[in-house]
């Protein structure tokens, strides 16, 4: 008998079928979104003031560079012009408030900078983010070498270029390792030096007369030096005057393998300071801004302080074992805390509106910058004004002060105009491969 035929009550359960499975439609891939500069609405406010106040302090130690011979503003010995007690104290001004606090602030600033970057293009699926921060390193490496050898030799371009390839590297690092890699390349160097000034102090030996000799020849070769840079770069004709920076050039290149060090150590604490969104949310990290801000800021202003004021007080003397370490102290510590503790005050404060004319040379910080050599350059050197070693401490001060008041004003007005400074379009440009829209409406 069929099946059918049975009766209903006693008809057999139909067989399972298995179900249908459906695979889950696969949400659409985000459409990736091309790199542009960033737009004005998009920047944050606090690396914008942050920048436009290092331009000042770098400007500050700059200035007696441009227009004097190096050893004479480093070393209060064998400085022949500046012997004043107001040229004195206005060097010491520069010594304890800035000498090495706004290039530890602005390279804090480059690796943040980088951080937000690379943040933005995650967001947004851009696939080319590496590719394009190459472009750009290369360009600020081109125009940093042009710089270096043209106009200045003591550019800082093409050291952060070279240190943003290798920044790179370390963009998947984790947090923690971001940090001890930034502790070790500022603690290492201070425990070796520290080890190695105790291990001199207490090996030395009288000086035999045959490196009394070699002193006393460094010393004249140094007088000597100083009195050929104020000659060249006073008087010497251009193509001369090239060729002599060319040769102080390559003399000043080893002494950037040690700097760099400390560069790249604030380019990995900006890093990981971007990752935080400290400065987007400082109210978050306000215990830790408070402790920089009213501890290590002040602690770090008295040690440099009396460390520099006994360099003041005895110039040339053999400095006790107790000072070569607070000097230690001072180069490798407190020039980073003074750096923080400053951006830390600032944002604890709070952005305010006084503080747009900052924020706007801040916007058009590598055009101020190269505005400082250009003139001041031309100032000094034999191409131009000629007063190369004529120009002392505080008239420089002074110059300084006055010379960035104008750019103030001048950097708000530049950008109702137009959306970037001239060198930062060019920058720009070259990295996107297109001539960006410079004026404002369009």
């Amino acid at each position: 008998m069929p099946e059918t035929d049975l009766p209903d009550e006693i008809q057999p359960d139909p067989e399972p079928q298995p179900e249908a499975i459906t695979e889950p439609e696969p949400e659409p891939e985000p459409e990736p979104i091309p790199l542009t500069p960033v737009a004005r609405q998009e920047r944050i406010a606090a690396m914008d003031v942050l920048r436009g106040i290092a331009v000042l302090g770098i400007f500050l130690i700059n200035m007696p560079l441009y227009v004097g011979p190096m050893n004479a503003f480093f070393n209060w010995e064998s400085n022949p012009y500046w012997t004043s007690v107001p040229d004195r104290l206005a060097t010491l001004f520069i010594y304890i408030f800035a000498q090495g606090k706004f290039y530890t602030l602005f390279s804090f600033l480059f690796g943040l900078g980088f951080g937000v970057q690379l943040m933005r293009a995650t967001e947004r699926h851009s696939p080319n983010f590496l590719s394009t921060f190459r472009r750009r390193l290369t360009v600020l490496l081109t125009l940093g070498v042009l710089h270096f050898f043209l106009i200045w030799w003591g550019d800082v371009l093409h050291v952060y270029a070279l240190l943003g390839f290798l920044l790179i590297l370390f963009r998947n690092k984790t947090d923690r390792k971001l940090l001890l890699i930034a502790a070790g390349l500022t603690f290492v160097p201070l425990i070796r030096a520290t080890i190695g000034t105790t291990y001199e102090h207490f090996t030395r030996k009288e000086p035999t007369a045959e490196e009394k000799k070699k002193q006393a020849e460094r010393k004249e070769q140094s007088a000597k030096r100083l009195m050929d840079d104020v000659k060249n770069y006073s008087s010497a004709p251009f193509p001369q005057l090239l060729a002599y920076r060319f040769q102080g050039n390559l003399r000043h290149l080893p002494g950037e393998i040690g700097w760099s060090t400390e560069l790249f150590a604030n380019f990995l604490i900006g890093l990981w300071v971007s990752r935080r969104r400290i400065l987007q949310d400082p109210q978050s990290y306000r215990p830790l801004l408070t402790k920089l801000a009213y501890i290590a800021l002040p602690l770090a202003i008295v040690i440099t302080t009396a460390d520099q004021v006994w360099g003041y007080q005895n110039p040339g003397a053999d400095a006790p074992l107790w000072r070569t370490h607070l000097g230690l102290v001072r180069e490798f510590l407190c020039r980073p805390a003074m750096a923080y503790g400053y951006a830390a005050l600032l944002l604890l404060i709070g952005i305010k509106s006084w503080m747009s004319p900052f924020a706007a040379v801040g916007r058009m910080a590598l055009t101020n910058y190269l505005l400082h050599s250009l003139v001041w350059t031309t100032v000094a050197n034999s191409y131009g004004m000629g007063l190369y070693g004529r120009i002392h401490p505080l008239q420089g001060l002074i110059y300084c002060f006055g010379f960035y008041a104008l750019q103030l004003p001048f950097s708000m007005l530049w950008l109702k105009v137009f959306n970037y400074g001239p060198a930062e379009w060019a920058w720009r440009s070259l990295n996107y491969g297109k001539a960006q829209p410079m004026l404002r409406q369009q």
